[in-house]
């Protein structure tokens, strides 16, 4: 497990260092930010299912992808600044420009709430992870809402 984490922290720092680039293109702006959603989609999908029952709760796992989650929280949102992406293949709203104190906050309750996630999951209580995981799907769920193209 100890490798496991060692290998997110090495890559975690590879894509930070990545975000703070300017983008040449907005088409790499969305292929980054569309690189690290999928990265979140996947390690929150493994917690749903552990909270759904869908597979056995194990703590250590649960643990780490909360971690993974919660690191990667920080990293999308210069992606979505860079003008023109919100344009071609994507489904950014250009709400993100119209609005941006509201998406930022958006992005702020996100980021504060995976790192409950991870705090809680640390625990080990499911039924703490379970309702902070519930409070992160809610954070993601008002973002799409308002920051997405249906």
């Amino acid at each position: 497990m100890k490798r496991k984490i060692l290998a997110g922290i090495i890559i975690a720092l590879v894509v930070a260092g990545a975000a703070y680039a300017q983008f040449a293109k907005p088409e790499q702006a969305i292929k980054y930010r569309k690189s690290v959603m999928f990265l979140i989609a996947q390690h929150f999908g493994r917690m749903g299912a552990m909270v759904k029952g869908e597979t056995p709760y194990q703590q250590d796992d649960f643990a780490q992808n909360a971690a993974v989650v919660d690191m990667l929280a920080a990293l999308p949102w210069d992606a979505f600044k860079e003008p023109g992406a919100d344009k071609g293949d994507t489904t950014m709203s250009s709400a993100v420009f119209q609005q941006p104190e509201k998406f930022r906050a958006a992005a702020a309750s996100f980021e504060s709430e995976t790192a409950k996630l991870a705090d809680v999951a640390e625990d080990g209580n499911l039924d703490a992870a379970k309702a902070q995981f519930g409070k992160v799907a809610q954070s993601c769920k008002s973002c799409h809402t308002e920051f997405r193209v249906k």
